[in-house]
């Protein structure tokens, strides 16, 4: 089946007294048939739709659920019902070698059902007179002795290349990076060692090749300049996964390779060593927006391209890991959609974009790169800087928050607030102020003046806070008195306060101070409002922290003279 296969559409012309003929029939079938594969294709891609889900039922068997998938040529795969097959008796499956793992493989199949008569062909073929009267698509299930190339999953390598280091039939060695990256970008490198489970231990190691692509340093990810991998011989997985960070040193419209420097790349399996000659390296190019890059990437497709397909365009269902158990096998686990071929619905990409805020999907698990976000937030201006970093795993996201202290003046540090203390029969947390009383004291509760700890001076003012309109008319709320208020009785400038003594009592550990009024007078207005002024040099604060300081030496030379 080809790919010009689509081209070019035909359909059937109808009009009266048309002889019609097994070649215009199978023309309508064709017509319709292709328009939906093409079109399934080109929108969806192949891969799993719903169901078939892969388990083992024991230790040599498998089952296959019913479902739906569409194969590389948009031809539908449907299993109605769920089918064992025991592996041994699979199409594909090599009875010689036990210790392997293999992939269970599903293709379109097409195949003749209910034979007739043929009444035409006894004249022109006399051995052949019977047809099939239906055709049944089906599908055909086996079994794959090696992984297929990356190249087979379109949509899997869009964004990103990964370049197969090395392969036996027992250790395959693959490395992944994306395609694109952004200048100044830390990116993901990815080494995937996939192995049988009763493989020796591995190491792989090279050096890399620099250039543009640098590995990020301190990232514990190469010994002596270069990058190695260890999959030690207690490792039960049969994929082994080792990522690392590396950084983008070039600017937009660069390209360069990152991989091994010639002849440095090394297998090792046991005691086998193996000089890897094959090519390692991968080019990456460097763009001003990844996002818009894939766009263009996947705009600029030719015809050929979109509609290319491997020759054997099969899903792959599962990955079945074998053991050797004497001269038979057993089935140890099965990992369902190795490769990723799944089609999600629209629906379900909305659900995702949503999630993510993006309006693309992110193409499997695994990213192709780190993306980092950073904010300000403001501290109080006793407290030193602050920086922190957060790091998300679902998505690759680094957060950096840097805290920073409100700015203090030069010379000094103010801090102001209002207190109102009802008179008439108001409560407040000091107390009950009656109406009139005298010779009374009052006191708030601690007041924090937001200068922090150390030795402050507190200023109190006094007005009056009354919901008389005179007072309004007459503009004499805006006057504050300091200190003796009764300096004012009798004058222009009285307002009708009552005599009263302000003191401040200040707690320097605590960075808070309290306030206590003593009512001398009777006081006619609703109630007093004090205002206060708490003021601190700088000079005192940086006696405060040489203090903190040395008696924190006292203390470390104290403890330190203790454990002797």
């Amino acid at each position: 089946m080809k790919k010009s296969r689509f081209f070019p559409f035909e359909r059937n012309r109808y009009f009266y007294g048309k002889l019609l003929t097994v070649r215009d029939f199978e023309s309508e079938q064709k017509y319709f048939n292709d328009k939906r594969r093409l079109l399934n294709r080109l929108l969806f891609g192949s891969g799993v739709v719903a169901g078939l889900q892969v388990v083992a039922v024991d230790d040599k068997s498998v089952s296959v659920q019913s479902g739906l998938a569409l194969d590389g040529l948009g031809r539908e795969i449907t299993v109605s019902s769920p089918v064992t097959l025991k592996l041994s008796m699979m199409e594909g499956f090599n009875n010689n070698d036990y210790a392997k793992n293999v992939y269970l493989c599903i293709a379109y199949d097409e195949k003749g059902k209910e034979p007739v008569h043929a009444v035409t062909n006894s004249s022109a073929r006399p051995d052949e007179i019977s047809e099939y009267n239906r055709v049944v698509e089906g599908y055909r299930l086996f079994i794959r002795e090696n992984a297929p190339e990356p190249a087979h999953f379109e949509w899997n390598e869009f964004a990103l290349a990964t370049a197969v280091l090395y392969d036996d039939g027992h250790v395959r060695v693959l490395q992944t990076v994306p395609r694109y990256v952004t200048e100044g970008e830390t990116f993901e490198a990815r080494l995937r060692v996939e192995k049988t489970l009763q493989t020796s231990p591995i190491t792989f190691e090279y050096e890399p090749l620099g250039g543009l692509f640098p590995l990020v340093e301190d990232s514990g990810c190469s010994t002596a300049g270069k990058i190695r991998v260890d999959v030690p011989a207690d490792n039960k997985s049969d994929d082994f996964v080792v990522r690392w960070p590396v950084r983008a040193a070039g600017s937009a419209g660069e390209k360069g390779d990152f991989g091994s420097k010639p002849g440095t790349a090394v297998l090792t399996i046991g005691d086998r060593r193996i000089q890897v000659e094959s090519a390692c390296s991968q080019t990456i190019e460097i763009v001003a927006d990844t996002e818009e890059k894939l766009w263009e990437a996947y705009a600029a497709r030719s015809m050929d391209e979109a509609l290319g397909s491997p020759a054997e365009p099969e899903v792959v269902l599962a990955k079945i890991s074998l053991l050797q158990m004497g001269p038979s096998y057993v089935i140890d686990h099965v990992t369902p959609l190795p490769f990723n071929e799944l089609i999600a619905n629209s629906p379900l990409l909305g659900i995702l974009a949503r999630r993510k805020g993006s309006s693309l999907p992110s193409g499997g698990s695994d990213r192709a790169a780190f993306t980092a976000g950073a904010s300000v937030r403001q501290l109080g201006a006793d407290q030193p800087p602050q920086f922190s970093v957060g790091y998300r795993a679902d998505k690759g996201h680094f957060d950096f928050t840097l805290g920073l202290p409100q700015q203090r003046s030069a010379h000094q540090e103010i801090g102001s607030g209002v207190v109102d203390l009802p008179l008439a029969g108001g409560i407040v947390k000091s107390g009950m102020i009656s109406f009139g009383k005298q010779e009374r004291s009052y006191y708030t509760d601690e007041i924090s003046h937001g200068l922090g700890p150390g030795q402050v001076m507190v200023t109190v003012g006094l007005e009056m806070a009354d919901n008389d309109m005179i007072p309004d008319l007459l503009n004499v709320n805006e006057s504050i008195f300091y200190g003796a208020s009764d300096v004012f009785q009798g004058s222009d400038y009285d307002i009708g306060l009552p005599k009263v003594s302000v003191g401040t009592v200040v707690y320097p550990r605590r960075g808070t101070f309290r306030i206590g009024l003593k009512l001398l007078s009777p006081a006619e207005g609703s109630s007093l409002r004090l205002r206060w002024w708490a003021v601190r040099s700088n000079k005192d604060t940086a006696q405060q922290a040489a203090a903190t300081d040395l008696s924190f030496s006292e203390r470390e030379a104290a403890a330190g003279t203790d454990s002797k």
